[in-house]
């Protein structure tokens, strides 16, 4: 019985480690253009700066987007600090975040933003894109006019309104993910789809090499630690 248990105990522990190991990293540094611009949204308030931010992404399941980032709040329910480093963030698909509506309007605004040279280059109309990002988030309509789940009275709403309707048609260039954590702010990240590849926006995140190297690690544990039979 002790032997089954240490074996039990050590099988779970391989798999933990593969499971911590595939944390990521996260510390945000700047606003990606100037500084934020003070916005006052509604449902849920939120009265501050909004913007895109610049960061650095490290460990194990950072992958493809490991070095330095751009990101997009997702949710107005929790806060980071600048300079922090939290170490509690794991990449999920768009669709097993949002499911597949919100998914599709978020990768097809972002496929938008990132094929149209101009369309967000400063501070102001970076503000404008993260209103448009939260109203895809809390609300189900392209407008940020009181009266919606999700509205917006500082000014940069009209131009997140132009942005959900310019982008409304476009074809998705973008794989849209987000870092999720449950002690910091989730972020939005995003992606060129390769050559020859269609948008995985809907398929979910494909295991890195490293995450995949522990968890077949942590098998190999287990059948070591497998009972023999006695002959």
């Amino acid at each position: 019985m002790r032997k089954l248990l240490v074996q039990t105990v050590l099988s779970a522990g391989l798999l933990a480690s593969a499971s911590v190991a595939q944390s990521a990293t996260l510390s945000l540094s700047n606003w990606t253009f100037g500084a934020g611009n003070v916005v006052h949204t509604s449902s849920p308030v939120f009265n501050g700066a909004a913007g895109g931010f610049a960061g650095t992404l490290g460990g194990a399941h950072a992958g493809v987007f490991s070095g330095p980032i751009d990101t997009y709040c997702v949710e107005l329910t929790q806060s980071f600090g600048w300079g922090v480093a939290y170490d509690n963030f794991s990449v999920v698909s768009a669709l097993s975040h949002f499911g597949s509506a919100k998914a599709l309007t978020l990768g097809r605004l972002m496929s938008y933003v990132v094929g149209s040279p101009g369309a967000v280059d400063s501070a102001t109309e970076s503000t404008s894109l993260q209103l448009a990002i939260w109203n895809i988030v809390y609300d189900n309509d392209l407008s940020l006019a009181t009266g919606g789940s999700f509205a917006d009275t500082s000014g940069f709403g009209s131009y997140a309104a132009k942005l959900l309707t310019w982008s409304a048609q476009q074809a998705l260039t973008q794989n849209v993910f987000v870092l999720k954590s449950a002690t910091a702010q989730d972020q939005l990240l995003w992606r060129t789809v390769p050559q020859g590849q269609s948008s995985n926006a809907f398929t979910g995140v494909v295991p890195e090499p490293m995450s995949l190297a522990l968890v077949a690690t942590a098998l190999a544990g287990l059948a070591l630690t497998r009972p023999r039979r006695a002959r």
